[in-house]
């Protein structure tokens, strides 16, 4: 018995927004079931491109049923009608009106069934400016000010998390709204933004404009700007990353007694009585100099001597890993975040644990990502009780 059994799920998404959102719906027992055209999703088409790699469609897709329909031919939009009322939820990451033209949207679903969850995931959100502006995720991250700080750095994003981040929150307000339906039969309609996620996100925006009224006392105590304490060139002692003699390490030392052990460790345990490092305020004014000391520690030991040296003193740290290390991680390990699944064709893929560990009702990961319309005449047949003649002639007519 999984928390989501018996909820059913069509999944109208691509790339990966939408994807992570039924990915940790169906991790917990969701039937997903993923609807694709019949030449595929825009992530399984780039994909395809490389020998191989579409076996990293099971990173996202894993758990789901996967079927073709073209939902743009009447008689596709026939079988979505039909789907949707089996469905208890139906998520989407198009462009706001996409569905809306082609008599999918919200208010059609609730005619077909009214008590439907409908999840819509967009860049700017289906409200605002301009509802049906494109997005991918490094224009979210753009538009919430994640890069306000990096103005001389033009390089894209090292990881795609706008479109991660949002995905996690659909799926948190699609559990939200089974919990309203539960209470009161009712369905409803959610509009997700990746801007309006990625900027709720943006601890630093949200410290800026809240400190407003006050900014210019705390700068003229730091000597220096807010934002650029922790996001500037000029690094802090208190909290960074610092160079070992084969990497580097992350340290936080905030707390007096975390600094004073850290002084003692490094050989300076004057330091921490010392005016120039003996708060934060005055280790921002000094920094070079404090990051100087560190780091000539630092340098003179490994990344694994640093840690198990800091760990001991209980002082935050951890080693930067590479994605080399990363994967061979023993605590991932142990927490079971590396497992895999078996695929027909590819055979064992590596794919990430789930990260939530329930301890009555854990979540599992049953099979692969699908392959193209893997289980359509499934669940035709299942869900809508579709004959084999009337499976062959959406066929023949190119529907599915």
């Amino acid at each position: 018995m999984q928390i989501l059994d018996g909820i059913r799920v069509l999944d109208v998404t691509q790339f990966i927004s939408g994807s992570r959102c039924t990915q940790i719906l169906a991790d917990m027992g969701a039937e997903v079931v993923k609807i694709e055209p019949p030449y595929g999703e825009t992530m399984r088409l780039i994909l395809s491109l490389m020998p191989g790699a579409e076996r990293n469609y099971s990173v996202l897709n894993r758990n789901k049923y996967g079927i073709t329909l073209d939902w743009r031919k009447p008689e596709g939009l026939e079988v979505m009608r039909k789907l949707v009322k089996s469905a208890d939820i139906f998520v989407h990451n198009l462009i706001p009106g996409t569905l809306e033209r082609a008599g999918l949207g919200y208010e059609d679903l609730k005619k077909i069934k009214n008590d439907i969850i409908c999840i819509s995931i967009s860049g700017f959100g289906a409200s605002g400016i301009n509802p049906e502006r494109a997005a991918f995720d490094i224009i979210a991250q753009a538009t919430s000010g994640q890069f306000w700080y990096d103005t001389d750095d033009v390089k894209p994003p090292t990881n795609h998390w706008a479109d991660l981040t949002t995905g996690s929150y659909a799926a948190i307000a699609s559990l939200l709204a089974i919990i309203h339906k539960m209470k009161t039969g009712e369905g409803q309609f959610i509009d997700i933004s990746m801007q309006d996620v990625l900027y709720f996100n943006n601890y630093r925006a949200m410290m800026d404009k809240g400190l407003q009224p006050v900014m210019g006392d705390i700068e003229k105590a730091l000597g220096r700007k807010t934002r650029d304490v922790l996001n500037s060139d000029d690094r802090m002692p208190f909290y960074g990353f610092f160079k070992s003699s084969d990497g580097k390490v992350a340290i936080v030392a905030l707390t007096q007694r975390q600094w004073k052990d850290l002084t003692n460790i490094i050989g300076y345990p004057e330091m921490a009585e010392d005016p120039k490092f003996s708060n934060l305020i005055a280790q921002v004014k000094n920094h070079q100099e404090a990051v100087e000391r560190i780091e000539k520690w630092t340098s003179a030991h490994t990344e694994k001597e640093i840690v198990e040296i800091l760990e001991a003193k209980k002082i935050p740290c951890g080693i930067a890993y590479t994605v080399e290390q990363v994967i061979a991680d023993e605590n991932l390990k142990s927490r079971n975040m590396f497992e895999t699944v078996r695929h027909e064709k590819y055979g064992d893929i590596d794919i990430p644990g789930i990260p939530y560990k329930f301890s009555q009702t854990p979540g599992s990961i049953r099979m692969p990502g699908p392959d193209l319309g893997q289980h359509t005449k499934d669940i035709l047949t299942k869900w809508l009780n579709y004959n084999e003649t009337e499976i062959n002639d959406l066929k023949t007519k190119g529907v599915i």
